[in-house]
């Protein structure tokens, strides 16, 4: 992730856009395409032939580890958080009602692939509810990020080690 914008539209609606360095992709592309190039160049056609689906599955393993920084923004690139009548609508579509929104939670991951900071948005009862705005973030634009949503939303900040 490059940089990120966030934009208020009145009282009821608020929209936060993250933006990609798609020049950081040079390299993965480089490394994938050298390794299937590897792979076709020195393989025999027989073999190629026999192995194909197993090369596949192991081509897309590739390209999700190498790739992945971009399949995250990809999800996770626009988010427009719109207040109607006590509910809370994201992308248009109907998340939760208002009261049940309990905070704007900042933690850090340390998971294989989601390194950095994560803002997301706590909805009680049901965890499986809770919303993600965005990993992999920077501590600063973390806490920059939540901020802007829990004044927007009148919720407090919760950070999580």
């Amino acid at each position: 992730m490059e940089k990120y914008e966030i934009l208020q539209n009145g009282d009821n609606e608020m929209t936060i856009s993250f933006y990609f360095n798609k020049k950081a992709l040079i390299v993965p592309w480089i490394i994938f395409f050298s390794i299937l190039l590897l792979i076709i160049t020195k393989l025999k056609p027989a073999l190629i032939a026999e192995t194909f689906i197993s090369m596949i599955i192991a081509m897309s393993a590739l390209a999700y580890v190498l790739f992945n920084d971009y399949f995250e923004w990809y999800r996770t690139k626009f988010h427009i958080l719109s207040i109607r009548d006590e509910d809370l609508y994201i992308n248009n579509k109907f998340h939760c009602k208002l009261y049940k929104l309990q905070t704007v939670n900042v933690i850090y991951l340390r998971g294989k692939y989601s390194l950095g900071w994560m803002v997301y948005l706590d909805v009680f009862p049901i965890s499986s509810n809770d919303y993600i705005i965005k990993k992999q973030l920077l501590e600063t634009d973390a806490h920059e990020i939540a901020e802007k949503i829990s004044i927007f939303l009148n919720r407090n900040v919760k950070i999580e080690s």
